[in-house]
C-alpha cells in the first residue's frame, strides 16, 4: 500500500485477492470487478465537477452502491458525508445544510424523504429508478466512466479530510465529526487486528465471510468496508431486509461474522428458528449500549459468540472484550461487559476533579480516552468541541469502572446514569440483572426526580404476561442477597410498557422514557 488513503485499500485487494466477492441484492462482484466499477464512478465525478474539499453526502442502505461511493469518493479527494436517515427530518435536513453538502447520492427506495432531501442540495444522483425522475442515474455514471485510475487520486493524501458524519443527537443538535484518511484505516484497521490476535468471541479471519447490520452510515459500519477487503474476505450487505431475511442471507452465503447494537441481536434471534439455531461459528461483534447479561446468554444457546466493543462516532473504536483463559459462564459475563483497550489507546477513569480513580472495579469515574485517531474536535461547534476535547483526549460521557488488570467495565452515560443521595447508581447493572428473567424481551432503567434522594431509579420493561413486578422485584432483591447488586440500587418502580422506543442508531431512547408519564 503506498500510502494510507482508502482508496489503496480496494486497489490493493483487486491486485491481491480474485477469490472474495461482494454480494448485493442479485448483484455479485469480486474485488477486480467492483475496482473497475470505482474507477469509472470516479471519472465521472470528476467530469460532473466533484474537486478536493467538495461534500458529498450519500443516503442508502448498505449495498455494493454505498461500498463503491465509498472509495470512488476517496479517489476525487472529496469529503463522503454518510447520512443517517434514520434521523428526525429537521435534522436529517440540517445536517445537510450543516454539512455544507454540494452533491446528494440518494436511494430512491427512500420516496418522499430522498426528494424532500433531495430539493437541499445544488447536484442530485438517484440510486436506483425514479418513476418521473430525469435526473443523473447512479448506473449511467458508472457505465460512462474510464476504467482507469484519475489522475486526482495520486494526489490524495492521508492528512486529508475523507469522512463527515454525525452524532444520533439524542442530547441536542446532531454534531459533526471529520476524519482523515488515516485515522479512518488506522481506527477500521485496528478493530481487525485486534479482533484476529486475541482470545475474543467474534475472532476474525481472512476466510470469514462477513455481513455488516450496523448501518453504513454509523462510523463506516464500525469499519467493515475497508476492513473485508483489507483482509480479501467476502462481504454480504444485507440492503433493507428483514431479521427473517437476514437469516436467509446468513444461510444462503455461509455467513460467520456480523456485527450489529444489541437491539438488532434481539430481533434477530426473535426470528431464530430450529434451522438458524444449528447454525454453528456465528461471530458477532456488538455494542453501542449496554450488553444485558440475559440477551448474551440466549445468543449463546443459539451458538452466537459475542465481543463487545466500545467507541463512538467521537473516538471510533477504542476497546474490545476479550477473555483468555476464561469458560463458561465466567467467560460469557467477561465478553459481555468488560472490554481492554486497543494497543496505542489510552483510557483512563477520572474523577470529577479530572484525577484518576482507584483501579479496584468498584470506584466510578468518567472515561477519558487517548489515541492516534481522536478528532480535532465538532465541525463549528466550537462550546461543544472545548467542553469535550482536551489536550489529544477525548471526555467520553460514559461512567465506568476500571479493574487492576486494565479492563474497564461502562455502566452508563454520564446523562443517564443516576444520582441518589449523593451516590452514583448504574442502570445498566440493574438492567442486565433484569434481563436474565425468563419471559422478559427489554429493560431500561432511567432517572426519575425524587424530594428525598435527589434521583430515583424506574425500570421500564416489555415482556411477556407472567412476568409482574413482584416477580421482577424478587428478582432483584435476590441479587442483593447474592451481592450482585446494593440494595439502594432496586428501582422504586417497574412499569411495563408494550414497545421500548429506539433512537436512529438503535439504541434504547432513554430520553423518551425519562419523560414518559407513569401509570
Amino acid at each position: 500500500m503506498r500510502k494510507l488513503v482508502v482508496h489503496e485499500v480496494l486497489a490493493d485487494a483487486a491486485y491481491q485477492y480474485t477469490n472474495g466477492h461482494i454480494v448485493s441484492g442479485n448483484h455479485q462482484f469480486t474485488y477486480p470487478e467492483i475496482f473497475v466499477r470505482c474507477l469509472k464512478l470516479a471519472h465521472r465525478m470528476i467530469d460532473l465537477g466533484i474537486r478536493p474539499g467538495t461534500v458529498v453526502g450519500v443516503m442508502d442502505i448498505n449495498s455494493h452502491r454505498y461500498f463503491e461511493l465509498k472509495y470512488a469518493v476517496s479517489m476525487t479527494g472529496a469529503i463522503i458525508h454518510t447520512i443517517n436517515f434514520r434521523l428526525p427530518a429537521t435534522d436529517l435536513g440540517y445536517t445537510i445544510r450543516h454539512a455544507h453538502d454540494e452533491w446528494l447520492f440518494a436511494w430512491t427506495g427512500f420516496g418522499e424523504l430522498a426528494k424532500s432531501m433531495a430539493a437541499l442540495v445544488p447536484n442530485v444522483v438517484w440510486l436506483g429508478d425514479l418513476e418521473g425522475n430525469s435526473g443523473l442515474q447512479y448506473e449511467d455514471l458508472v457505465a460512462e466512466g474510464s476504467p482507469f485510475l484519475p489522475d486526482q487520486a495520486s494526489k490524495v493524501n492521508e492528512d486529508d479530510t475523507y469522512s463527515l458524519f454525525y452524532t444520533t443527537g439524542t442530547t441536542g443538535r446532531p454534531k459533526g465529526i471529520r476524519y482523515t484518511h488515516r485515522q479512518m484505516l488506522m481506527a477500521s484497521l485496528q478493530i481487525a487486528h485486534d479482533l484476529g490476535l486475541h482470545d475474543t468471541g467474534a475472532f476474525l479471519r481472512a476466510d470469514d465471510v462477513l455481513m455488516p447490520l450496523i448501518p453504513f452510515f454509523h462510523i463506516h459500519g464500525w469499519g467493515v468496508p475497508f476492513i473485508a477487503p483489507y483482509l480479501g474476505s467476502s462481504l454480504v450487505l444485507p440492503e433493507k431486509s428483514s431479521p427473517a431475511e437476514q437469516w436467509q442471507l446468513i444461510r444462503q452465503n455461509k455467513v460467520t461474522w456480523s456485527n450489529m447494537v444489541p437491539t438488532q441481536l434481539y430481533t434477530l434471534l426473535e426470528e431464530q428458528t430450529q434451522e438458524n439455531v444449528e447454525l454453528r461459528g456465528l461471530k458477532v461483534l456488538t455494542g453501542g449500549s449496554a450488553l444485558p447479561l440475559g440477551l448474551a446468554e440466549n445468543a449463546s444457546k443459539a451458538n452466537i459468540s459475542l465481543s463487545l466493543i466500545y467507541g463512538g462516532s467521537d473516538q471510533l473504536g477504542t476497546a474490545i472484550s476479550e477473555a483468555s483463559g476464561l469458560d463458561g459462564v465466567e467467560r460469557l459475563v467477561r465478553l459481555s461487559s468488560r472490554m481492554t483497550p486497543f494497543p496505542m489507546v489510552r483510557v483512563e477513569i477520572r474523577d470529577e476533579k479530572e484525577q484518576c480513580v482507584v483501579s479496584d472495579g468498584k470506584t466510578i469515574g468518567e472515561v477519558w480516552v487517548q489515541s492516534p485517531w481522536i478528532p480535532q474536535g465538532y465541525l463549528d461547534e466550537t462550546e461543544q468541541t472545548q467542553r469535550a476535547f482536551h489536550d489529544g483526549w477525548f471526555r467520553s460521557g460514559d461512567l465506568a469502572v476500571r479493574y487492576p488488570d486494565g479492563s474497564f467495565y461502562v455502566m452508563d452515560r454520564l446523562n443517564d446514569a443516576i444520582k441518589s443521595g449523593g451516590e452514583w447508581i448504574a442502570g445498566s447493572v440493574i438492567e442486565s440483572i433484569i434481563s436474565e428473567i425468563p419471559g422478559v424481551h427489554a429493560v431500561a432503567v432511567v432517572a426519575r426526580p425524587d424530594p428525598q434522594w435527589g434521583e430515583r431509579p424506574i425500570a421500564f420493561v416489555t415482556a411477556e404476561n407472567d412476568v409482574s413486578s413482584q416477580v421482577v422485584e424478587q428478582y432483584l432483591y435476590q441479587a442483593v442477597v447474592e451481592g450482585r447488586l446494593t440494595k439502594f440500587w432496586v428501582p422504586n418502580e417497574i412499569q411495563f410498557i408494550d414497545i421500548m422506543p429506539i433512537t436512529s442508531a438503535g439504541k434504547l431512547n432513554k430520553v423518551a422514557l425519562r419523560q414518559k408519564k407513569l401509570t
